[in-house]
């Protein structure tokens, strides 16, 4: 492929969906994040709700189940069908794929960056931030529609998910950041601080989008 493609891995408040949103404006190029569930709830004739649980987990219906209900399932109709978290990964796979042979993207999270690692034209960016930093994020985010507490234990969370997700699809360690061609402590400067960084480290890597 020789079109440019700008993956980013990013921790809960890190700023990730954010910097990825301003390398596709600033480039032009096409930015893909939730949009890829909502293209995959199509190819597989869902809804997006349906599959939000399993986005960017190693989960399969039948843990979701275990959670939801005490009864035991032993046959699910097809129109309670949900694929599990491999179905989802494979097709999400396919659609990424699709959008970098079609034009150059800037793809957040869902392994793009093992999945694009042989690429050329690849340049794979790792967001991360401390406690505090990440709070103060979610907290412009969310409203106050959570307490502190209730945000750490969301972030935490999150943690787990991402990491178990990576090392399920790739075999790697999600925060092993010899992964990834750059990482940055967004936490140490202001979000206009952390575009000029990323910025500057693209056209860098790739002088010709200068």
């Amino acid at each position: 492929m020789d079109n440019y493609i700008i993956t980013i891995g990013r921790q809960l408040g890190s700023g990730g969906s954010a910097m990825g949103r301003a390398i596709a404006d600033r480039f032009g190029f096409q930015y893909i994040d939730k949009e890829v569930l909502i293209k995959a709830a199509e190819r597989l004739n869902l809804s997006e709700e349906s599959l939000k649980d399993i986005d960017e987990k190693s989960t399969s219906i039948w843990s979701i189940l275990a959670q939801t209900t005490a009864y035991e399932v032993p046959y699910v109709a097809d129109e309670w069908f949900v694929p599990t978290s491999s179905q989802l990964f494979r097709t999400q796979s396919e659609i990424m794929r699709e959008s970098v042979a079609a034009g150059p993207c800037v793809i957040i999270g869902r392994c793009a960056s093992y999945l694009f690692r042989n690429e050329e034209n690849h340049f794979s960016i790792f967001l991360k931030a401390d406690e505090e930093a990440r709070i103060a994020r979610l907290e412009k985010t969310l409203g106050g529609e959570m307490t502190r507490q209730q945000m750490i234990k969301l972030m935490e969370k999150e943690d787990r998910d991402r990491a178990k997700y990576y090392s399920f699809y790739t075999g790697q360690k999600w925060l092993d950041l010899t992964e990834y061609d750059m990482t940055l402590d967004t936490s140490k400067f202001s979000d206009e601080n952390v575009r000029d960084i990323l910025f500057n480290a693209i056209t860098n890597r790739f002088p010709q989008l200068r």
